[in-house]
């Protein structure tokens, strides 16, 4: 699998799946920040693949990164995902979804 980044736009995200804070950073459940990047992967590939980001909610911040794994899932081949938030305003969130060369 090659190398690719996606970039999910607001609009393909669920923003209500985004569980805001009242008072401090936004954070969204690993399994729908997961969902959102294997929708864009879809588009771009044709194929969902599944990704795994772990069980904790995760904060949502401009240019942080999140490590997930990927399973191809024609081969169940695992790679290195790494999710990065690349704007945030408020709810809304855009992401940038990088899968490594090689597999784990």
């Amino acid at each position: 699998m090659n190398s690719r980044i996606i970039t999910a736009l607001p609009a393909a995200l669920a923003v209500a799946a985004l569980a805001a804070c009242t008072f401090g950073t936004p954070t969204v459940p690993a399994d729908e920040l997961a969902d959102t990047a294997e929708g864009a992967l879809e588009e771009e590939v044709g194929q969902r693949p599944e990704i795994d980001c772990g069980g904790e909610d995760i904060e949502v911040v401009e240019g942080e990164d999140v490590t997930c794994v990927l399973t191809d899932p024609a081969s169940g081949t695992e790679y290195d995902t790494v999710i990065t938030f690349t704007s945030v305003d408020g709810t809304d969130f855009e992401i940038d979804v990088q899968v490594a060369d090689t597999a784990n």
